[in-house]
C-alpha cells in the first residue's frame, strides 16, 4: 500500500476540518495533523542572483536557443 499525502492549500474554518477528521476516523484511515507555517514567495531571492551575471554578454533568449538546441 502506498502512502499518500494530502496537503489543504486553504485555511478551513474548523466545522469543516472537524467534519473532515471526523469522515476520515469514521473509514479507519489513520491520520497525522501537522500545522504548517504558511509560505512566502520572495521574489527578491531571484534578483539577487542575478548580480552574479553582470558583468557578462548574456541574453536569456540565447540561453534559452542553447539549452534547446534551436537553430534559429
Amino acid at each position: 500500500m502506498n502512502m499518500v499525502e494530502l496537503v489543504l492549500k486553504n485555511e478551513i474554518k474548523k466545522e469543516k476540518m472537524d467534519a473532515l477528521l471526523h469522515f476520515l476516523k469514521v473509514w479507519d484511515i489513520d491520520i497525522e495533523i501537522k500545522n504548517a507555517s504558511k509560505v512566502r514567495k520572495n521574489n527578491k531571492d531571484f534578483s539577487l542572483s542575478a548580480g552574479i551575471w553582470k558583468d557578462y554578454d548574456i541574453d536569456a533568449t540565447e540561453l534559452r536557443k542553447q539549452a534547446w538546441k534551436i537553430t534559429k
